[in-house]
């Protein structure tokens, strides 16, 4: 009897003990991860925005260049030209994907595309969501909607050329970006 109370007061101890430092050091680095998360997201929005920065200067160049306003729970970023950006999150091909997506100041192309998070297949999907891949929905219309067409079909304003290998990728972030366009220029009475 008396080893089952010792047990279970050295666990209880050591439970504490553990649990104590769990919370010291999210109560440290609580305030860090939130800043990088931040900057993280600054550095996307600029990026889909087209907005050059230098590493030292995020927060100084998106403060400059871009306005940020909240619209029904939705953070509409805003740049000096009126292009806008905002955060878009659903499902790739493999698992969840999220990032930005910014518009041209007509609101009917895309000015770009920041991927922030992806968890596509390395080599394969997420050749597709490199940023030089990227740069192919540059301008590209939004307006009926945006269409991913095989590999080097691609001629109308709103079609994008898939990725050879990615198809389910390159659906993926069409249907992405086509829902969150839609939805946010509904947002904004676009």
């Amino acid at each position: 009897m008396i080893d089952k109370i010792k047990m279970i007061g050295f666990v209880l101890v050591f439970g504490i003990f553990w649990a104590t430092a769990l919370v010291a050091v999210d109560t440290m680095t609580g305030p860090r991860i939130e800043k990088y998360l931040l900057e993280k997201k600054r550095k996307k929005v600029l990026e889909a925005l087209v907005i050059p920065y230098e590493k030292d200067s995020v927060e100084q160049v998106f403060t400059s260049n871009v306005k940020t306003e909240q619209i029904d729970g939705k953070e509409i970023f805003t740049a000096e030209d009126g292009s806008i950006a905002f955060e878009f999150a659903g499902p790739g091909s493999q698992g969840p994907m999220s990032g930005v997506i910014a518009l041209s100041p007509g609101k009917d192309a895309l000015k770009g595309i920041a991927i922030i998070t992806q968890s596509e297949t390395p080599g394969l999907g997420s050749r597709v969501l490199a940023a030089d891949n990227l740069k192919n929905f540059r301008d590209k219309k939004v307006v009926p909607e945006l269409a991913v067409v095989p590999a080097g079909t691609a001629s109308a304003e709103n079609e994008v050329d898939a990725i050879t290998g990615a198809t389910l990728t390159s659906n993926a972030i069409e249907s992405l970006i086509n829902k969150n366009v839609k939805a946010t220029k509904t947002l904004i009475g676009q």
